[in-house]
């Protein structure tokens, strides 16, 4: 069954509205989720790197106070020392939880445990004092500097994988913001070409009409019993005519004879 050619109109501009709203819908859905991991990997980011840099802080002023703990026997310093101990657990125990690659969690592994043993090292020193008793100070102090400088390695090293990690999600970021900018590219060039090949086509479809309406009108059976009616008339006519003129050379000779 043959659509008239105003349904074949209707029909592609459809096509072509319905494939140009996908491909805008796409693109608006892609650009949120671009926008959305932009929006996701920059908080993680911030948050990240500011408890990076508080664990850092609580770690080395720990290390500076129970020092000097160690060294004035000032319960006071004791007691800053023990707070610092427990905002140190608490920012460990947040970078844990957030959402990391597997090298910067094996990091925060090794800080937990170079200051499982520093704490180990402080408590051992601390019951020595509680207890009035000398102990081998240099060694202590020896063991305590080298965990340290362990411990600010490890923090350099989480440094550059929290920097590495947030360049691989920007370069996700940006992979996927080239990925939507393509697909929007090849649905344009796709509505422009079907929007070509549906105006072919219809203008196939309309040259196709008209011819067949002209040939309809020039073989239409009324035009050609019109024909044949018109050419029997002026046969007829031509007959008469020559009658007529028999009929006025007839009388023409008589008279002549006649004379």
């Amino acid at each position: 069954m043959t659509l008239p050619i105003f349904w074949r109109l209707v029909l592609s501009h459809l096509g072509i509205l319905l494939l140009s709203g996908a491909a805008c819908l796409y693109s608006i859905v892609e650009l949120g989720s671009v926008s959305e991991s932009a929006r996701i990997a920059l908080i993680s980011s911030q948050q990240v790197t500011a408890d990076k840099e508080a664990l850092i802080d609580t770690f080395l002023s720990q290390a500076r106070y129970g020092g000097k703990y160690l060294i004035t026997h000032n319960q006071g310093q004791r007691g800053q020392f023990l707070q610092f101990k427990k905002d140190f657990v608490d920012y460990l125990n947040r970078l844990k939880k957030l959402e990391q690659s597997g090298s910067i969690g094996a990091t925060l592994s090794r800080i937990e445990r170079l200051n499982e043993q520093y704490q180990e090292l402080f408590d051992r020193e601390a019951s020595y004092i509680d207890a009035h008793q000398n102990y081998a100070q240099t060694r202590y102090q020896q063991e305590r500097d080298k965990i340290v400088k362990n411990t600010l390695e490890e923090f350099d090293a989480l440094k550059a994988q929290v920097g590495a990690n947030l360049q691989e999600k920007l370069e996700s970021i940006d992979s996927g913001a080239r990925t939507g900018r393509r697909i929007a590219i090849l649905s344009l060039f796709a509505v422009l070409l079907l929007g070509a090949i549906f105006s072919l086509k219809v203008s196939r479809s309309l040259e196709a009409s008209l011819s067949g309406a002209s040939v309809s009108v020039l073989t239409d059976p009324w035009t050609e019993t019109l024909k044949i009616a018109g050419a029997s008339l002026a046969t007829r006519a031509w007959n008469k005519i020559r009658l007529q003129a028999n009929r006025f050379s007839f009388f023409a000779l008589r008279s002549r004879e006649a004379w």
